[in-house]
């Protein structure tokens, strides 16, 4: 499989008014070609700061070094006008709240027909028959009436198929799916995300979802990387993570699901998530892991390929390159 973006040694720190906060420390990870690739952890884990870098969406007090390549360039050497040209066209993103990605002042018509018009040079009549094409592909029913409403009229998962609809105009190689269905009940969830796979093998982009719900992984996505503390603990296929987890942190959240099959007490992770203004040196995972050793009080693991396509970082498996 060919690789369409590849994350490298990606380190983010943010000035804060507390001291540094240490967000991402040395992400490696690769998405490929028409595939879904699931992003997973706990909240503040930097999973959704990982997306924003990739489209070089933060603030002034970030400090990014390392590389993102995108169809063979480094993301991070280009300009702000590259960027503009890389943004929504080739890369595209979805939020978990589309209200607050919609203007409220104005109608899905107006909203649509602009970024349309702005960024390919037609006029209005053609953008507006391509905006209700485009609501068509995303199974809304009554694309006109849609067209005239304005977001409040519409329902949370209305919203998100224009959301949608919209990343889709400029058929992207990449679509960022930010925990698409969290403000969404169960059911609108489940068609949601079965549009985005159903979309997606239609237009044959890849799909970079970040989520907490592991039920989610399962059931739409590929390969998986599960982060913790801003380190990518392990990827792996996603039949092989769920059989064959290997990281304590991966092997604590699955331990973690209620299984009906079995009449069993959840065994819950112990301790806390660490503070990124002073994370544990090592392994950032070490104060919570059963298996804790002396060497990963000091040394962090690097991310190796345990087994065929399974990636783990953990002093347990070696748990560096060269070994």
């Amino acid at each position: 499989m060919n690789v369409l973006l590849s994350i490298e040694d990606l380190y983010l720190n943010f000035t804060t008014f507390w001291g540094t906060a240490y967000v991402l420390n040395g992400i490696n990870l690769q998405i490929y070609e028409d595939e879904v690739f699931g992003l997973v952890g706990e909240t503040g884990c930097g999973k959704s700061v990982t997306s924003m870098s990739i489209l070089k969406l933060l603030p002034s007090n970030a400090h990014l070094s390392g590389k993102i390549i995108f169809e063979g360039r480094n993301l991070l050497e280009l300009s702000e006008n590259d960027m503009k040209k890389i943004r929504g066209k080739k890369i595209s993103m979805i939020f978990q709240d589309p209200m607050s990605s919609l203007n409220p002042l104005f109608k899905i018509k107006t909203q649509m027909v602009d970024v349309m018009k702005l960024h390919h040079n037609i006029s209005k009549d053609e953008a507006l028959k391509m905006a209700r094409e485009l609501l068509e592909a995303v199974k809304l029913p009554d694309p006109q009436r849609v067209l005239e409403s304005y977001p409040h009229q519409l329902s949370g998962g209305m919203r998100q198929r224009v959301m949608i609809a919209l990343a889709l105009s400029f058929n992207p190689s990449l679509l960022i799916a930010d925990e698409p269905t969290t403000a969404l009940d169960v059911t609108i969830q489940k068609q949601i995300l079965e549009l985005i796979l159903e979309l997606k093998e239609k237009y044959h982009f890849s799909v970079l979802l970040i989520t907490h719900d592991l039920g989610v992984v399962a059931e739409t996505c590929d390969r998986v990387g599960v982060m913790y503390a801003g380190n990518m603990v392990e990827i792996a296929d996603v039949e092989e993570l769920f059989e064959n987890p290997l990281h304590p942190y991966t092997q604590g959240l699955l331990s973690a699901i209620p299984d009906p099959r079995y009449k069993k007490p959840l065994k819950p992770l112990r301790g806390n998530v660490p503070s990124l203004l002073n994370p544990p040196p090592g392994c950032r995972f070490h104060p919570r892991c059963d298996y804790m050793k002396p060497i990963c009080e000091k040394e962090k693991p690097e991310l190796i390929e345990y087994s065929k396509n399974h990636y783990v970082a953990c002093h347990l498996y070696g748990g560096k390159r060269n070994e």
